[in-house]
């Protein structure tokens, strides 16, 4: 195998991140080329200097002006979306408008309500159609006389 292919897994072998299997393949390829086997060194050595050098602990000044520069950073767009879709979120809105659409729908007015009162009396003609026409012949077109003729089951007869 070439050197380019273990170039990048070298550090990773020396900090012992690879999986068994890759990592044999490295120690192998290692054992068998001098020029990656100086980089392992170098590498090894490296390691071992900054491990013996002090942690850095910033001053809570510098904290400070980090957070806020971090903070003065715009938002990515990705982050904004991904913010609405967590569960936290999605669920409680997503129940939200249900009811609102549930509650929109009940309070709606059917289409029954959505025709005027001259609509009404339109549609009632239409399913009494019959019984207009039966005025018509009997001549009966004045309201009146047809309230009159509604009514005649409530009169009583006098003997």
């Amino acid at each position: 195998m070439r050197c380019g292919d273990f170039e990048d897994d070298v550090t990773a072998y020396v900090d012992g991140e690879l999986p068994a299997a890759r990592s044999a393949q490295v120690r192998a390829h290692l054992d068998a080329c001098a020029a990656c086997r100086a980089t392992e060194t170098l590498l090894r050595a490296t390691v071992a200097r900054m491990a013996e050098l002090p942690a850095f602990e910033p001053s809570p000044a510098t904290r400070r002006e980090v957070f806020a520069k971090l903070d003065a950073l715009p938002t990515p767009w990705s982050e904004r979306v991904r913010r609405w879709l967590r569960p936290a979120v999605l669920v409680p809105a997503t129940g939200l408008a249900a009811v609102l659409a549930v509650s929109l729908r009940m309070m709606a007015p059917g289409p029954d309500a959505a025709l005027g009162m001259e609509d009404a009396s339109v549609i009632e003609l239409a399913a009494n159609l019959e019984l207009a026409e039966d005025y018509e012949v009997l001549g009966l077109t004045d309201m009146d006389d047809v309230e009159v003729v509604t009514k005649l089951h409530e009169l009583e007869v006098v003997q």
